[in-house]
């Protein structure tokens, strides 16, 4: 009478992965990231007790999973093997050769097709000895880190104390090395000349030098006086004498006033005004002297 095989009805029906806890409990897998331990279950999920060796992680595989990306693809393949979770017996090459892998927790089985020295490299369990990734830290580490440096570098002065930069506090200005000053450039020639000339210089002087009394206009004075036209005085109704160039007395010139000043004719008596304006003018002309 056969003998009826056992089921277990806690649970559905068809095969598992049995992933071991010294795996799971590793610290070489607790150091994976998220996409590397997803990576690993789906690798796991195509063991079938005798093709450990033959496991593929090719994007072409991988996509009908559900993996887009070839990047996340490759970096979590590189942290497998790191971690020795993971061991590649066949390096893959174009056109459509994949790579084979295997996982370590199981024996490696005898295939062929394996590259050369890879049985010889391979031992079970080898994740044990997988060298401890450098854990990346964590943003509160980095603030505390770069919140400690800051620290240092900028500490806070003390009760009264004056801040001052470890140079001083004034800098040397800039001065160049032949000193501040220097005497000016000179051309070889000279200083610059000037760019105009002296102007001529007529030589009788120059026109606004010469006096207004001329010699021509005494000679033209000394000559004989004409006659002299009567003009009606519109101030006080006497009458005044125009007189010509010619017609004045060279020695009535006053170099002071530059101006001749002939003597007043006496005017008429019944002409009261002009005869005190008369006596007035004459006693201008009187000259004083010290007794």
């Amino acid at each position: 009478m056969a003998r009826k095989g056992r089921t277990d009805e806690s649970r559905e029906p068809g095969g598992y992965s049995a992933m071991p806890w010294s795996v799971i409990d590793s610290q070489a897998y607790q150091a994976l990231s998220y996409p590397a331990k997803a990576l690993l279950i789906e690798l796991a999920r195509q063991y079938v007790r005798d093709n450990n060796g033959r496991l593929l992680a090719s994007s072409a595989y991988l996509a009908k999973r559900g993996w887009r990306s070839r990047d996340v693809i490759t970096r979590a393949k590189a942290e497998l093997i790191d971690a020795k979770l993971i061991y590649q017996t066949v390096q893959g090459h174009r056109p459509n050769k994949a790579s084979w892998y295997a996982v370590t927790w199981y024996t490696l089985d005898r295939l062929p097709g394996y590259d050369a020295g890879v049985v010889e490299g391979f031992r079970r369990g080898m994740y044990h000895t997988a060298p401890l990734p450098i854990p990346k830290p964590t943003r509160k580490a980095l603030y505390d880190k770069w919140r400690d440096a800051g620290a240092a570098d900028q500490k806070k002065p003390k009760a009264g104390e004056v801040l001052r930069p470890h140079h001083g506090l004034e800098t040397p200005g800039i001065v160049p090395p032949h000193g501040l000053e220097n005497e000016p450039p000179r051309p070889p020639h000279g200083t610059v000349k000037a760019p105009l000339p002296t102007l001529p210089r007529p030589p009788d002087g120059h026109h606004l030098e010469i006096p207004f009394c001329t010699a021509d206009s005494v000679q033209s004075a000394s000559l004989q006086p004409t006659a002299q036209t009567p003009v009606n005085d519109d101030i006080d109704g006497g009458q005044f004498v125009r007189v010509r160039e010619c017609d004045l007395n060279p020695q009535d010139f006053d170099p002071i006033r530059g101006e001749f000043t002939s003597s007043p004719k006496a005017p008429a008596r019944q002409q009261k005004q002009a005869a005190d304006r008369w006596v007035k003018t004459a006693l201008e002309q009187v000259p004083i002297t010290n007794h």
